[in-house]
């Protein structure tokens, strides 16, 4: 197997990934067309307050959902 780099790791990543900015997201929440979810850790979300109509999953525990090994 070949080990990719992370340039051709991120490269390939973008080619999949639609990128918005703020305002296109909360537009895309307030007509209910996606879901925020907000990854930063507890300490982080205590400090700076949470992002209105959204869900808190750590980004942590964001990774050990998707991949459990």
């Amino acid at each position: 197997m070949t080990v990719k780099s992370i340039q051709t790791l991120v490269s390939e990543a973008m080619q999949e990934i639609k990128t918005i900015n703020a305002d296109e997201a909360f537009k895309m929440v307030e007509d209910n067309n996606c879901n925020l979810i907000d990854i930063r850790e507890a300490r982080e979300l205590e400090k700076t307050g949470s992002v209105e109509n959204s869900v808190h999953i750590s980004r942590g525990m964001m990774e050990i959902f998707l991949d459990p090994n």
